[in-house]
């Protein structure tokens, strides 16, 4: 089934379906174009989370991030915006030559399986553990954090908590 942006009839997903027809969503350009015209302070709405949060796409790609998601990456939104979760994180398994999301740890990765469960079946996730191994300057570094997804239209609002 296709999924067709609601405001400018874009295709979105050309996922094929025996069922045929048509769902609707909204484009990453029409969801950044109705935020701003229509006033909607995403960056406040973010912000006011007590846990780093990401918007990402279907695909994990970075769409929007708060405060705390920008300190726990150290690097501003406007950096992050298109990237693959993976990278923006600076997962181990990102950094090898298939990329985030095509290496043979990607498949048991909680963040992107959570993500996608969420994205194609609108399953809420709440607080699943999860281990992230970031690079840091070319040493790894084990993070417990707690992952938690909710689906928003085409977007998912993933958040990640360290473990205590």
């Amino acid at each position: 089934m296709k999924t067709i942006c609601t405001f400018c009839n874009a295709v979105i997903s050309e996922e094929p379906s025996s069922e045929g027809g048509a769902n609707h969503g909204v484009c990453k350009s029409c969801f950044q174009r109705i935020f701003s015209e229509y006033g909607f302070n995403l960056k406040k709405f973010l912000n006011l989370f007590d846990a780093p949060v990401f918007l990402v796409d279907g695909d994990a790609n970075v769409l929007a991030a708060n405060i705390l998601a920008t300190a726990s990456v150290k690097k501003p939104v406007a950096l992050m915006k298109g990237k693959l979760c993976g990278n923006v994180l600076e997962c181990i398994n990102a950094c090898l030559p298939e990329g985030c999301g095509k290496t043979a740890s990607c498949p048991h990765c909680v963040i992107r399986s959570s993500v996608t469960e969420t994205y194609k079946l609108g399953n809420e996730i709440t607080r699943r553990p999860a281990v992230l191994i970031r690079n840091n300057d070319g040493n790894p570094v084990k993070e417990n954090l707690l992952v938690s997804t909710r689906k928003e239209g085409n977007i998912v609002l993933l958040r990640l908590e360290p473990e205590n």
